[in-house]
């Protein structure tokens, strides 16, 4: 998880999303899980939100394509108790439908709030971690952070881990990081690890 810049809302975000919605819940201030199906105007922007960030998603800080994982618009103060951000560009955050549904309605660290560096990505482990000097309280919520979104479990853990693997090899270079895996490229580069993880993670003979 890394530090993300919230880009400007798109011209025709204010009339396609942020107006239908805001005269629906005039007369639905508490709205049940059908009636926001039914009045789900944020997946109105849901392209302009993948191109806008780049295709990276905000809770695992990485890309992934819109041919094989679902675009999904989460709202990062959820609708279910902040009913007045529901149709706001500034509470939306890209992610998938997975990682989106890890998060549900719970709360985690926001990207747009963190510091690089407030999760450290550990080598050879490819685990995440709160940095060591974290207030306690902070270091809590980063804790809780990492487990609801899953980001050590096997699959998450693994994919980081191949991918240093393809930039060890030499079949990535140190761009197709930066662009793709902007996480793994800040921890390399703020660990100062670019040209030294060829000595800590080895290619199997």
């Amino acid at each position: 998880m890394i530090h993300i810049d919230l880009k400007p809302e798109p011209l025709d975000f204010d009339i396609r999303v942020r107006q239908p919605g805001n005269i629906f819940l005039s007369t639905h201030p508490t709205p049940n899980s059908k009636q926001w199906s039914k009045h789900n105007y944020w997946t109105r922007c849901s392209a302009q939100l993948y191109q806008a960030y780049g295709g990276i998603c905000a809770y695992s800080g990485q890309w992934f394509s819109r041919t094989i994982s679902t675009v999904s618009v989460d709202h990062f103060y959820p609708k279910s108790t902040h009913q007045e951000k529901a149709y706001e560009w500034d509470n939306y955050r890209l992610t998938t439908q997975v990682m989106n549904n890890y998060k549900g309605d719970k709360f985690v660290m926001d990207p747009f709030e963190i510091e690089n560096g407030d999760f450290v990505l550990d080598f050879p482990s490819c685990l995440v971690k709160p940095k060591k000097d974290m207030a306690p309280a902070l270091k809590s919520k980063a804790k809780s952070t990492i487990q609801i979104l899953h980001l050590n479990d096997e699959d998450q853990a693994s994919q980081r881990c191949e991918i240093i693997m393809e930039y060890i090899s030499g079949n990535v270079s140190k761009q197709f990081l930066q662009t793709k895996y902007p996480f793994i490229a800040s921890e390399l580069e703020r660990q100062d690890l670019y040209d030294k993880i060829k000595e800590i993670i080895k290619i199997p003979a």
